[in-house]
């Protein structure tokens, strides 16, 4: 049986490959962003060191699922801003392999952000993901409970968090656990490796 615990530096590699092989709408997308190294350092490691709230489900050493959350988002940026022009220096120059396919991504993300909830409202926001060879035992549903106490403990007011229409089974989840849809928009962000648009989701819950 799996053990919830809260994330450590220690996991991030494990995290890192989870959230990179399922970084294509839950699927593996090597091509998408080639570099799992510069996707942990960019997407995961903001959350370990700053973040709030993170958890892990370890069974027998092994990482099965994580929900990684930050209490605000100024603390995620005021991490990763001073490192940027590092992190893209050495992209330029190939240190996590080809730099078009990660600088296709990137500007992606900027060009085309999902929609968002008011942060005064909703401060904090969560990424979760459960290997699909443990899914169907309820750990998604477990980590996000466990996430929800903590920021109770926090005082936090109100959680976030992002999806596609596509994700039929996390957003069950989401609704299970009394999440309700705040806003929804048509994206292209997902086009070229998709093949068509789709649509993104914003999610909240009072706490």
């Amino acid at each position: 049986m799996a053990l919830l615990r809260p994330a450590e530096e220690r996991d991030l590699p494990a995290i890192t490959r989870l959230s990179h092989e399922t970084l294509l709408l839950g699927r593996k997308g090597p091509w998408v962003f080639p570099s799992q190294r510069l996707w942990g350092e960019v997407f995961v490691a903001p959350y370990l060191r700053r973040g709030c709230c993170c958890r892990v489900a370890e069974e027998d050493g092994e990482i099965l699922g994580y929900i990684l959350g930050s209490c605000s988002h100024l603390a995620l940026t005021l991490y990763l801003l001073p490192r940027l022009p590092l992190l893209l220096l050495k992209l330029l120059l190939g240190c996590y392999g080809p730099p078009l396919p990660h600088l296709r991504y990137l500007l992606r993300l900027v060009l085309f952000p999902g929609p968002k909830a008011p942060k005064r409202l909703y401060p904090a926001h969560l990424h979760i993901a459960v290997d699909p060879k443990a899914q169907g035992k309820g750990l998604g549903k477990a980590l996000l409970a466990d996430f929800l106490e903590c920021l109770k403990q926090k005082g936090v007011k109100g959680v976030q968090l992002s999806t596609t229409r596509a994700n039929t089974a996390a957003r069950r989840l989401y609704q299970s656990q009394g999440f309700r849809l705040y806003a929804k928009r048509a994206s292209p962000f997902w086009a070229p490796y998709h093949g068509h648009p789709v649509i993104h989701e914003v999610w909240v819950k009072e706490l």
